[in-house]
């Protein structure tokens, strides 16, 4: 039986109101915790990622703040070279960012990145030379990762020690079928210089 307050409405008991104010707070704390979880989760890269012009994105790093000047070398199907000098080889290859460590930079990050704008058939090779240590220590760690837009996704990611100057070192050779798709048994690292069709 109900109790009646002096306006003629039902008085709760306290155990009521306190299970309906801990289910609210318990329903309230999950969707705060589902709305925080959206921002905290690290997603993995999307392909769409990727730069607006570029079917596939080739990015270099090494560690911050040495001196070391790392260069991206790429040779598509053309096989024209594209690297420090020769920044482009015709509408596909373009080397979009030339880092030479901390000559002209006032940033720390040392990073290279290079473009492919067009799927044409054939063969892509992606290298990386060490230019010059200027007295860092060797090896120096570079990071490669080579992404491509849509339905090609993550292509190639690895982690290679430069162990001298002027060392060449193919990071990943890739092939793309006439429909500008991934042949996927065509991924390797077999040795190919780029640098001598300079």
């Amino acid at each position: 039986m109900f109790e009646f307050d002096p306006f003629g409405n039902p008085i709760e008991d306290s155990s009521s109101i306190a299970f309906r104010d801990i289910l609210f707070l318990m329903v309230f704390s999950l969707v705060v915790v589902i709305f925080l979880l959206t921002f905290l989760v690290n997603p993995v890269p999307k392909p769409n990622d990727v730069p607006l012009r570029t079917q596939i994105l080739i990015e270099a790093t090494w560690p911050s703040g040495t001196g070391y000047d790392v260069d991206l070398w790429g040779m598509g199907p053309d096989g024209i070279p594209v690297g420090w000098g020769i920044y482009e080889a015709g509408p596909s290859l373009n080397l979009e960012r030339d880092d030479r460590g901390k000559i002209n930079d006032l940033s720390e990050l040392n990073y290279e990145w290079m473009s492919i704008r067009t799927r044409n058939a054939g063969e892509y090779v992606v290298n990386i030379h060490l230019y010059n240590q200027y007295k860092e220590p060797l090896p120096v760690p570079v990071k490669v990762r080579v992404t491509g837009k849509g339905d090609i996704g993550e292509i190639y990611e690895t982690e290679i020690l430069l162990k001298r100057r002027k060392e060449e070192v193919t990071v990943v050779r890739f092939t793309l079928d006439a429909d500008g798709k991934l042949i996927e048994d065509s991924v390797h690292n077999l040795y190919k210089s780029i640098l001598r069709h300079r």
